[in-house]
């Protein structure tokens, strides 16, 4: 692409931006390539449109959301136009207010809504530049922006050098990768800016050895003539640019006066271009007002409106580079003096740790603090980088160790989890105390979840267990945090851990679950669940639902992994999806969108428990949206009972269970062995799906067990396995009672009806039908309606049996249940009923349209489900405009309608 196409394609995103068609994209070349320039020429012609520029600075790479705070800073005036929780999240992420440190895509979502808001009012470009020097927080909440914008009258345009940090956190965003000019517009450059004339050969020569590129053409021609240029391409003389551009400025930096020079030290050292500190700083070294002016000859720097800028990147590096050590940490000194007294802190503290040469206890303080201050408002992942930091400046080894530890926590409650191995490498392992080795141990196994590294996931219930051990005494808090975490290890990884056992985890949960908290209470119960016979757990699994019910909002999320293993226990699949309904609720309200991405996965595997894949798939719909938001390149671990469900071949899908399995899986794993053996039961294959569920039935793994008992007792009576089944619905009876849970009740009937003779069946079949009404189990109460019409249709009743069938299909095919769908039709025509499939509804709705036409036909308000799926109101409004226009209505009520009908 020539670079005519290149600043078309950068103007007709300004021209969408017009048309209330947002957008962003992240211009990337190497240093000197021409981002700016391109993006200077395309804004010629759109004076109409309200500019925004921020540079990313070196010095202000650890200061959270600095960069987010330049660009909102003329925005303030339409801040109190946005909602009021993304105000106060952004007031708290960018220092202004004191307050709970905010998500950070809740800090992004009220930046998507300030820049929309201002969009509204006039047509806003926001121009960042060299963001590879930006925070990451304000890199990250940019890129949050920029995959969100649709309908909104904002374009962002991002300029940077190539480089890993800037592609993770702008994943996503087009990109326009920019190279150097043509031959043609390289040699007229050249030629233009060359004192005296050079022969095309020569041009030539230049052209190619450059690349093309801009600024290092500009610089040759500036710093050479055409007699010089010419000696140097004859002679094969290394050419100017990159490093032999550099020492050639240092030679020029050398003819300077030494004042000039100290200057140029200062402002090099700074960075972010204030020219205020870069004087009062020189006021303190006592270098005269005016040093700058022979560098301003030059063209070395330009001092405009209280801003410097240097020439070329390569000027500043060569003038810090070429400076002594003594006179460096003498600039980053008094720098760091002007910014405490100008109540900087932040600062004050990069500056002083520049300042120190080794070890210092008092700078590994003041940079410790600043630490602090970035966790205060969020910036989690500078605070990782300012405590590394730190420690490196912290001559206590044992100090210096835990600092390591607290910024390897900070990695990974920023989801950066090979960070955070990184800075946990760094600790000393011998200067650790019992609880700062259990710290270790907990970021050791955390960070093998998010990356599922086969051998660190399978290990990490052991590690786990083993912290808690460790931290019992001097910190049973942690303990027993360590073991909530654990629990969660165990019931994804299941007979695939390494190390331990349930039995070990449930004994250790016992050990240390004093205490009347919630925590407590979890832990008593689920060891309670494991250790104990089924009627004693039950009191205790109870009142750990109740404890986690009774939960603020503010702590829920804290047991998003803790909701499953009591409730299921408890045949409770109701309460599990209204706890993690729950966590998704408030993580969405607080941008807590991670622990949101988990509780739909979770969601997602209850309902396919209870039959119902399509409101299965339709959370992972919702978990991979909020994943797009995030940029997040990696993708859920794959549901395979969901994909067993929605009809792919028994052969792949045990092909996809197989290598969950061995990454050590063996949750997913056995979900995915279930779902098989209940398809096989839709299509009446009962003797391989009996093999199937017996080892699982009998040798149960907490929660992942209960639904398949009256799936096997089904598979064994119909393959000619009676005494298992006898057995299995006996287990099923102790449950029912025990649990008083419909659910398990309507089970345990469903299961005697299959077993009972032809006079018994029709009353237990009923029963069963009834115990499923109102509890939400809509694929569950079909399997006993199917059941029932076909019983009825043995016993020669057709007409009783055509009703039953026809209730039946109607919810499995609401449910996406696809294979018993299929058996309803066929035990419906078998009957002699004629069967009318009902035409597919709402095929062309995207996911995130389906979900705004559902919000929307609730009641709730554009800014209300903008606020919900992370997007501005804007683009709501656009997507319901495109929801009527595709199902052909005109209004909410029609929508509230439509809705109403599908689930019928």
């Amino acid at each position: 692409m020539g670079r005519a196409a290149e600043l078309e394609r950068v103007r007709t995103l300004f021209s969408a931006a017009r048309n209330a068609v947002g957008g962003a994209t992240l211009i990337e070349g190497e240093p000197g390539i021409g981002k700016t320039a391109l993006i200077e020429a395309a804004l010629r012609g759109h004076e109409s449109m309200r500019v925004i520029r921020v540079q990313g600075v070196e010095v202000e790479a650890q200061i959270a959301f600095g960069a987010l705070q330049r660009i909102g800073r003329p925005l303030a005036k339409f801040a109190s136009d946005i909602p009021e929780n993304q105000r106060a999240a952004l007031r708290v992420a960018v220092g202004l207010d004191e307050g709970p440190p905010p998500e950070l895509p809740l800090v992004g979502l009220g930046a998507l809504s300030l820049l929309a808001r201002a969009g509204d009012d006039q047509p806003t470009v926001c121009i960042i530049d060299d963001a590879h020097h930006l925070d990451q927080e304000s890199l990250l909440a940019l890129g949050f922006v920029a995959r969100r914008l649709s309908a909104e009258s904002v374009v962002l345009l991002f300029a940077s050098r190539p480089g890993d940090v800037v592609a993770s956190s702008l994943a996503s965003v087009p990109r326009l990768e920019l190279g150097g000019l043509d031959a043609a517009s390289a040699s007229a450059l050249l030629r233009q800016k060359v004192r005296g004339n050079l022969d095309p050969t020569v041009v030539l020569e230049y052209v190619t050895y450059t690349g093309g590129n801009p600024l290092a053409l500009r610089e040759i021609a500036s710093e050479r003539t055409a007699e010089e240029l010419t000696a140097s391409a004859i002679g094969h003389s290394p050419i100017p640019i990159g490093r032999h551009l550099e020492q050639l400025y240092t030679q020029r930096i050398e003819t300077l006066p030494e004042p000039t020079r100290a200057w140029l030290l200062l402002a090099a050292a700074e960075s972010t271009g204030d020219s205020a500190a870069v004087q009062a700083a020189a006021r303190a070294r006592g270098i005269p007002a005016h040093a700058s002016s022979p560098a301003e000859q030059i063209d070395f720097v330009t001092v405009v409106h209280g801003s410097i800028r240097f020439r070329h990147p390569l000027i500043r590096s060569a003038i810090y580079l070429s400076a002594a050590e003594r006179d460096r940490l003498s600039a980053h000194h008094a720098l760091s003096a002007y910014a405490r007294d100008n109540d900087r802190p932040d600062l004050a503290a990069w500056h002083a740790a520049a300042a120190t040469p080794g070890p210092d206890q008092a700078v590994s303080d003041q940079v410790a603090d600043a630490a602090g201050i970035a966790g205060s408002r969020g910036g989690m992942l500078s605070r990782a980088h300012l405590l590394g930091r730190a420690a490196e400046l912290t001559p206590d080894p044992a100090l210096r160790s835990e600092r390591y530890i607290a910024a390897a926590e900070a990695c990974l409650s920023a989801g950066a989890a090979t960070l955070a191995l990184q800075m946990l490498s760094n600790a000393d392992s011998d200067r650790l105390d019992d609880v700062g080795i259990g710290r270790t141990l907990i970021v050791e196994a955390m960070c093998g979840l998010f990356l599922s590294e086969s051998v660190a996931l399978r290990g990490g219930m052991a590690k786990l267990i083993h912290a808690a051990d460790l931290m019992e005494q001097s910190a049973p808090d942690l303990a027993q945090h360590a073991l909530l975490l654990a629990m969660n290890s165990a019931t994804g990884q299941e007979d695939r851990a390494t190390g331990a056992n349930v039995l070990d985890l449930a004994k250790k949960m016992r050990d240390v679950s004093s205490g009347d908290h919630t925590t407590a209470a979890v832990l008593e119960a689920v060891s309670s669940f494991i250790l104990d016979p089924y009627p004693v757990a039950v009191p205790h699994l109870r009142r750990a639902v109740a404890a986690l019910d009774a939960l603020d909002d503010a702590r829920v999320i804290e047991f998003t992994f803790a909701v499953t293993v009591p409730t299921i226990a408890l045949w409770d699949w109701n309460a599990a999806s209204r706890l993690l309904g729950r966590v998704v609720r408030i993580g969405r309200e607080t941008g807590a969108l991670r622990a949101v991405d988990s509780a739909l996965w979770i969601l997602s595997a209850v309902e396919m428990t209870r039959g119902d894949p399509a409101l299965a798939s339709l959370y992972l719909e919702q978990a991979a949206e909020l994943r797009r938001a995030l940029g997040s390149l990696d993708e859920l671990a794959v549901n395979a009972a969901l994909l067993a469900w929605q009809g792919t071949p028994s052969s792949l899908v045990e092909q996809v269970s197989y290598a969950l399995n061995e990454a050590g899986w063996g949750g997913i794993a056995r979900m995915a062995t279930g779902a098989i053996a209940t398809q096989e039961i839709a299509a009446g294959e009962y003797a391989p799906a009996f093999e199937r569920l017996t080892p699982i039935v009998r040798h149960p793994f907490l929660q992942a067990t209960f639904h398949q008992i009256p799936e096997f007792v089904e598979a064994a009576v119909r393959s000619g396995n009676r005494p298992a089944a006898l057995e299995a619905a006996k287990a099923l009876d102790m449950y029912a009672v025990s649990s008083e849970s419909p659910v398990a009740r309507g089970f345990m009937e469903r299961s005697h009806a299959l077993l009972a003779e032809a006079d018994q069946a029709e009353a237990l079949f009923r029963a069963s039908i009834r115990s499923f009404h109102g509890v939400g189990h809509r694929g569950d109460s079909a399997r006993s309606r199917l059941l029932y019409g076909e019983w009825l249709r043995r016993v020669r009743r057709r007409s009783d049996a055509r009703i039953e069938l026809e209730g039946a299909l109607r919810a499995f095919s609401i449910a996406g249940a696809t294979a018993f769908a299929e058996r309803a039709r066929r035990e419906l025509r078998a009957t002699g009923a004629t069967v009318v499939d009902r035409p597919k509804v709402n095929p062309t709705l995207t996911p995130q349209e389906d979900e705004v036409a559902r919000l929307a036909a609730s009641g709730a308000t554009n800014a209300e489900i903008g606020a919900t799926l992370f997007i501005s109101a804007n683009t709501v409004d656009y997507h319901l405009r495109k929801v009527f226009r595709k199902l052909e209505i005109t209004s909410r009520r029609q929508l509230m309608d439509y809705l109403r009908d599908l689930t019928l």
